[in-house]
């Protein structure tokens, strides 16, 4: 295994999620997908939570999606195409006990609602604890914007650094944000490598 990372912010996510995955895919590693939160299924998702299924896949393909269904008393219209995360005993005996070629594990670790930029609760993001490196993403698509339009969880933001309602989105609030991350991360008892990336459209 060479690296977890778990991929955490605003919008881009899910793009740079897949981007790495083919990256590192096409130059012959074998990478897992997976989620600490909520993601959307994509074509050949593997749903089991079966080690023997995961592991024959990653072996066959060398690539893997995979999670477990929404249990059904959370279940919403807009999370049918939804898909939670491998419970963590599982993706730990896929780390650990899976032969090669399992060298990347890519966790998509942080949700936002489709919004650019996000303030993270208390509780996010939601990191698993054999994670190696965390990337930041950034939305800059929507600079000159009001925050309280395009920040995720704004009024926490309000709530906690007292963000003026006319508080416009620029470089300076974006890398608060980015700071904000970093320190609740490093808060958590996260030890690995933390790198950011602006995403430029969604």
């Amino acid at each position: 295994m060479e690296k977890v990372i778990s991929i955490v912010g605003a919008g881009g996510k899910t793009t740079l999620v897949h981007k790495l995955a083919r990256e590192y895919h096409r130059s012959g590693k074998g990478v897992l997908v997976t989620t600490t939160t909520h993601m959307y299924v994509e074509a050949d998702t593997d749903l089991s939570c079966d080690f023997f299924a995961l592991r024959d896949k990653i072996i066959k393909d060398g690539y893997c999606m995979a999670g477990q269904k929404i249990s059904e008393q959370k279940i919403s219209e807009q999370s049918k195409s939804k898909m939670c995360g491998l419970p963590y005993d599982l993706l730990d005996k896929l780390i650990k006990d899976m032969p090669q070629p399992l060298d990347y594990v890519i966790i998509e670790a942080d949700g936002a609602k489709h919004h650019s930029l996000k303030y993270p609760a208390a509780d996010e993001p939601v990191i698993y604890p054999g994670t190696t490196d965390v990337i930041i993403v950034l939305g800059t698509w929507e600079r000159g914007m009001l925050c309280k339009d395009v920040v995720f969880r704004y009024e926490l933001m309000q709530k906690e650094l007292g963000t003026a309602e006319d508080a416009v989105v620029d470089d300076s609030v974006i890398d608060m944000l980015r700071q904000v991350y970093v320190r609740k991360l490093r808060d958590s008892g996260f030890e690995g490598r933390i790198l950011s990336c602006l995403a430029k459209n969604c």
